[in-house]
């Protein structure tokens, strides 16, 4: 009996393994993916931002010093329409190409990001907010009018 145990335990244990991993196809056709789009500015005025999935968008906004001092975190859904427009208002490995990384944040001026995340391999962009980044322009906007939209909200 002793041994039909363990036995028993050799066989879950690989299974449960194979059934509690996330393939691709359950995470869409997209495969796992985050994208953080925000900014970050010296002066005490801080970094806000927002992080996107295909099910839900998350806003966080902090001011590290000064009377506004704090940090503001909300939730929203996201419905698969709005997931799949901003998903498909760029070419993700053209992305992969781009090569921006100023850091106006570091003599106290503030930078625009935008981070893509997709299977834990990561890449990211830095730039002025008033730049134009070819190829982006339309994702840069539906991520910031979904910035503005959980801004504004309650």
């Amino acid at each position: 009996m002793k041994y039909s145990k363990n036995y028993f335990l050799i066989m879950l244990i690989p299974l449960l393994f194979t059934f509690c991993s996330k393939s691709d196809d359950e995470f869409g056709e997209h495969g796992s993916i985050t994208i953080e789009f925000g900014s970050v500015c010296g002066w005490c005025v801080g970094e806000e931002k927002i992080i996107v999935s295909s099910v839900k968008t998350d806003y966080y906004k902090n001011i590290p010093c000064g009377e506004n001092k704090g940090t503001i975190n909300k939730t929203d859904a996201i419905t698969s329409d709005e997931w799949e427009e901003i998903f498909s208002s760029f070419d993700y490995n053209d992305f992969l190409e781009l090569e921006y990384d100023e850091c106006n944040v570091c003599a106290d001026g503030c930078d625009e990001f935008i981070i893509i995340i997709k299977n834990e391999s990561s890449h990211e962009i830095r730039y002025t907010p008033s730049k134009e980044i070819e190829g982006l322009e339309e994702l840069r906007q539906l991520l910031n009018n979904k910035l503005e939209e959980l801004k504004n909200s309650d």
